[in-house]
């Protein structure tokens, strides 16, 4: 239950990080391909780098930060990258699309957002991961997740049905 709510809240909190952006820029998007106020890819991308951080346990010192920047920026790219591919194969739409950024890779990825990924985990694991984890994460009951997790199971259906429909 626990890695099922942390998805879903660094999904939410990537969402809402992400829904300020679009309301500072005068951008009118929705950044989840759900209903809901989740954006998976931040979910994913949080996990991915929780489990990077927790097993190579390094010893904190000014290169292993280095390292654990480079391999968080490494990392959230990737599952940036896979997860554009994914919404671009079964819902046919990009819900990003960096062709416009100086140094990109793609439609997916591009260098400037890839080292802010990496920075803005970097501060998530070391300060505000801990705060969460012991004043959230830890303290959401079984049943709280459930219904999460039913909620979330009835938005999928939704998106299949679209998805089957617009094929």
């Amino acid at each position: 239950m626990y890695y099922i709510n942390f998805i879903f809240l660094y999904s939410f909190l990537g969402f809402a990080l992400e829904s300020l952006y679009f309301k500072i820029h005068n951008i009118n998007a929705h950044s989840s391909i759900f209903i809901g106020p989740y954006t998976l890819v931040y979910g994913f991308g949080m996990l991915l780098s929780f489990f990077i951080y927790k097993y190579l346990n390094l010893n904190l010192n000014i290169l292993t930060v280095i390292i654990y920047y480079v391999i968080f920026t490494l990392s959230t790219s990737l599952i940036e990258f896979i997860g554009g591919h994914i919404i671009h194969y079964f819902l046919k739409i990009d819900k990003w699309d960096y062709t416009n950024y100086k140094i990109h890779f793609g439609k997916y990825l591009c260098l400037k957002n890839s080292l802010l990924w990496g920075l803005l985990v970097l501060t998530i694991i070391f300060y505000i991961h801990p705060y969460l984890n012991k004043n959230i994460l830890l303290t959401i009951p079984n049943k709280i997740t459930i219904l999460i997790l039913i909620i979330f199971i009835l938005d999928l259906i939704y998106l299949i049905k679209k998805i089957i429909k617009n094929h």
